[in-house]
């Protein structure tokens, strides 16, 4: 039961990263807007991003982002392998978060050659790192992923 619970989470994240990929990129055109300011600290901004969190790993070829596909492929597999024998509603909804976070940023580097990304926060001249929806699920996703290996009843705790 715990995997279909994981695989609805997969779905709703895919969902709403395609949805608001879909809305700033073709409805309200920030890739031709520049930068967005909507408070203080928080601007919308397009980038696109050919490498994994922070841009590491970042690659103009085709290699690198086939190879970044099929490692984020290749980490959905065990993710997915680990789902099936979960019992616990928060662990499944957490490993379903980040699947459908991962499945949305592979879609984005699969038709589009990198992931567009596009929050930003700010403080004065610190930039954070421009992230998107799937990034904030796969965020939330493994902090609750440690949080529930940190202080589960499950865990077998040594004296």
């Amino acid at each position: 039961m715990m995997w279909k619970l994981g695989g609805i989470s997969v779905l709703i994240v895919f969902v709403l990263d395609r949805a608001s990929k879909w809305w700033f990129i073709d409805i309200f055109e920030l890739p031709y807007k520049g930068v967005v300011e909507i408070l203080p600290i928080f601007n919308l901004v397009m980038v696109w991003n050919k490498g994994v969190s922070f841009g590491f790993l970042s690659s103009s070829d085709d290699f690198g982002r086939w190879a970044l596909v099929i490692l984020n492929l290749i980490i959905v597999a065990i993710l997915i392998n680990w789902l099936r024998s979960v019992k616990e509603i928060t662990l499944s909804c957490a490993i379903g978060m980040v699947i459908g976070g991962a499945f949305g940023n592979i879609y984005d580097r699969v038709k589009f050659g990198a992931v567009a990304d596009f929050f930003q926060f700010h403080w004065q001249e610190w930039y954070f790192a421009v992230f998107n929806v799937a990034d904030s699920f796969i965020f939330i996703g493994a902090v609750l992923l440690i949080f529930n290996s940190t202080f589960s009843n499950d865990t077998k705790k040594t004296e």
